[in-house]
């Protein structure tokens, strides 16, 4: 629950605006980002429940952004100071240079650019006579120019953990240079895309469904969980230890701790097994608490 003279300042109506634009559900939003409906409520309401404090609010404000594709500065501006204090630690270092044009040159350079032009212009103007009277004899690009450009588009490759082999017709072309740095600001473009990353909330959140067996056939020590797909989930037990898990396709685990458990999951793609028995999981249910029963150990003759 949010102290009510804490409680966040953000412009809320856009969310529930852009998600009725988009047609969608709020059930639906709920499943694709692992928040529950009342969460999804909270944040379209700026209610001052379904989060512990305003940094896990801001957090899920940034998850539920991306999803609708909106642009954050529009529900909190920049210099709001609730944004300074929690995510600051979350800036891109360097997303001012990232937006900046491969070629753009220092302003110091700039500078001494100017007064070399100038100074000698009748001179540069001379060498640009002679260095494009030359090009046009011989059509074969400057070995260490286009050395220099392939080296640009190779990193331009390696920061985006792009692999692709470098064609040698491509180093033959005399427009190498323009092809390499286009090629390089699209990849960078197409980087620049973030992915919704996992907000684990289930220690603030409110169950979807309270989950137990009368008739157990394991003990309550453990939970087994089977993901269809990729995803991460989280739990913690009766204890308070919590424990994280980013699973792949196929991936079966099992966790073991003191119930109760509580376990955050999509549960479109998972199979929940507790006590011996198969949890039935149902649309939009991503916050489970399995709930111990005592076996009968009695043995009748």
């Amino acid at each position: 629950m949010l102290d009510k003279d804490n409680t966040l300042e953000y412009n809320y109506k856009i969310l529930s605006q852009e998600r009725k634009k988009k047609k969608i559900s709020q059930e639906n939003a709920s499943t694709q980002i692992t928040l529950s409906v009342s969460q999804i409520k909270s944040l379209e309401n700026n209610l001052d429940s379904g989060f512990i404090n305003d940094h896990f609010k801001i957090l899920s404000l940034k998850r539920y952004a991306k999803f609708l594709e909106i642009d954050f500065n529009k529900i909190i501006p920049p210099k709001d100071t609730h944004l300074d204090e929690y995510i600051a630690e979350e800036q891109i270092v360097g997303e001012v240079e990232d937006d900046l044009p491969l070629d753009t040159p220092p302003k110091q350079n700039l500078k001494i650019s100017k007064i070399g032009t100038l100074i000698g212009l009748t001179i540069l103007g001379l060498i640009l006579t002679i260095f494009f009277t030359q090009s046009n004899k011989d059509k074969t690009p400057d070995p260490e120019i286009v050395i220099g450009d392939v080296n640009i588009a190779k990193e331009a490759l390696m920061d985006n953990d792009v692999s692709a082999p470098v064609n040698k017709d491509f180093i033959q072309n005399e427009k190498v240079a323009t092809v390499s740095k286009e090629n390089a600001q699209e990849i960078e473009n197409k980087s620049n895309i973030i992915p919704i990353e996992f907000l684990c909330s289930i220690k603030s959140a409110s169950m979807d469904k309270i989950w137990s067996r009368a008739n157990p056939e394991k003990p309550a020590t453990y939970f087994h969980i089977i993901s269809q797909e990729k995803q991460s989930i989280c739990t913690i037990d009766n204890r308070g230890i919590f424990k994280q898990y980013d699973l792949s396709e196929g991936q079966k685990i099992t966790h073991r701790g003191e119930a109760p458990f509580k376990v955050q999951l999509n549960p479109s793609i998972s199979e929940l097994y507790f006590q011996g028995w198969k949890v039935i999981l149902n649309e939009n249910e991503n916050f489970i608490q399995l709930n111990p029963v005592k076996m009968n150990t009695e043995i009748n003759y």
